[in-house]
């Protein structure tokens, strides 16, 4: 491993939850230099160039150790700078006997970072084996025997210090643990709620293209049933001039003779004719029917509106007031684009389970509400869709507000003069066609959500 790379690695954890404990450790050579001051000059070390060395050791190894844990993701390395810390710490306990402050340091910033770096049992059991380490050193001094670096008479911590001291220290070892429980569950939570944003949006971009789809289906079914209408006509025009052309041709090559079989060929023809009439009228009447089942204004939203409760089970109230079916197809374009973005917003922004969808005309103006139930915006940041919105009805003077209200939820109030609109201004009251095409719509509307499943 390259050495930049190396120190990149280890410096990187001292951005995490533990940079506490570092900073712990950089205190204690302030709480070293001052204490090793304060015991030169009562004579109570014998050797302070012996003791500064051991604390640059242990304090550089410690770091070392300390970083290394945070890094390393094998349960071996983490074994191995858990130990070498210890060791560290059981070290400076047995030479640092007179230097309580630079002591304490160093344990409570190892407890900081090994608390914020393992589990909460695992690291619980190493802050008890290093409490019990402090607060008493005399294990220690059996083990590896009495510094002699340190004057008989020397004054040492008594056993209420360390007492009270260890009580500190493991105050600062559950408090860290417990930190990084509560930094995990963060964590974790923010992978959540970003994993439920790309849902979201993928949702939303799935509902668009069913709702694309399911307006364009019938279009395309109806397409095809065009064709094959104009395709019949044009086989029975063609096939019906035909047989009367040909018995005209026969009439008139006849010249006047033989008048009982004129009389035949002109009632030929004329049955011709009439069946080619008949048949002709049949298919025009089947074309008829086609355009009143295609999705044009009032009675593509209540299209959109199906699928999308259907799709993603929010529940869409519309109030369709006093319009018609539709007010030609630029305004209706519109308004069926506006309705189609405020529902995706709702359920990709708002997290609304409910939304409510008003039209009225008024003093020659069409109002439309889209109003939701979900967390509502502090601020509204125009993005594409309201930017879009905006342009779309810019084109036909009308306006554009949203904001959160105060009961909860957002609303979207759009406004488009209808008398200033030559498409629209002669539809501005309803008709009894249009009538009758808005009631189909939401009989139809009722009939495809009735016995939805609710999932």
């Amino acid at each position: 491993m390259p050495i930049g790379s190396f120190g990149n690695s280890l410096w990187r954890p001292l951005t995490r939850p533990g940079l506490l404990g570092y900073i712990l450790y950089a205190a204690s050579i302030i709480f070293f230099l001052s204490e090793s001051a304060a015991s030169s000059a009562a004579s109570i070390v014998r050797q302070l160039q012996y003791l500064s060395v051991t604390y640059i050791v242990c304090l550089v190894i410690l770091t070392i150790s300390s970083a290394i844990l945070q890094r390393a993701k094998a349960l071996s390395l983490r074994l191995l700078s858990i130990g070498l810390s210890m060791w560290m710490l059981a070290l400076c306990v047995h030479s640092f006997t007179v230097f309580p402050m630079t002591t304490i340091s160093l344990f409570a910033g190892f407890l900081i970072i090994e608390g914020s770096t393992l589990d909460m049992p695992f690291s619980l059991g190493i802050s008890l084996a290093l409490i019990l380490m402090y607060a008493f050193p005399s294990l220690i001094e059996a083990v590896a025997g009495k510094n002699v670096m340190i004057a008989e008479n020397a004054p040492v911590p008594r056993l209420f210090f360390r007492l009270g001291a260890s009580l500190e220290l493991g105050v600062i070892a559950l408090g860290s643990s417990l930190a990084r429980a509560v930094f995990m569950r963060g964590q974790e939570a923010q992978a959540t709620v970003h994993h439920l944003d790309t849902t979201i949006n993928q949702l939303s971009k799935i509902n668009q293209d069913l709702q694309h789809y399911a307006r364009t289906i019938d279009e395309e079914a109806i397409s095809r049933e065009r064709n094959r209408i104009s395709r019949e006509i044009h086989d029975i025009s063609g096939y019906r001039f035909t047989n009367v052309i040909a018995l005209m041709d026969a009439a008139i090559s006849m010249g006047g003779r033989d008048p009982e079989r004129l009389q035949e060929l002109y009632l030929a023809a004329r049955n011709q004719a009439r069946d080619g009439l008949l048949e002709t009228r049949r298919a025009l009447r089947a074309l008829r029917a086609d355009e009143l089942h295609i999705k044009h204004g009032l009675s593509a939203i209540y299209k959109i509106c199906s699928v999308f409760e259907q799709v993603t089970n929010i529940k869409i109230t519309i109030e369709s007031g006093n319009i018609p079916n539709s007010f030609g197809p630029d305004i209706d374009m519109a308004v069926y684009r506006l309705v189609q973005e405020a529902l995706t917003n709702a359920m990709r922004h708002g997290r609304a389970t409910a939304v409510s969808i008003y039209f009225w005309i008024h003093d020659e103006m069409l109002e439309i509400v889209v109003q939701d139930n979900g967390i509502g915006a502090q601020q509204v940041v125009k993005g594409i869709g309201l930017s879009g919105m905006e342009e779309r009805l810019a084109a036909f003077g009308g306006t554009l507000e949203t904001g959160s209200v105060p009961e909860g939820g957002f609303r979207l109030k759009a406004q488009i003069p209808i008398a200033t609109n030559p498409t629209a201004a002669g539809r501005a009251l309803p008709d009894n066609k249009s009538t009758f095409i808005t009631e189909k719509a939401k009989n139809e509307y009722r009939a495809e959500n009735k016995g939805t499943p609710r999932r």
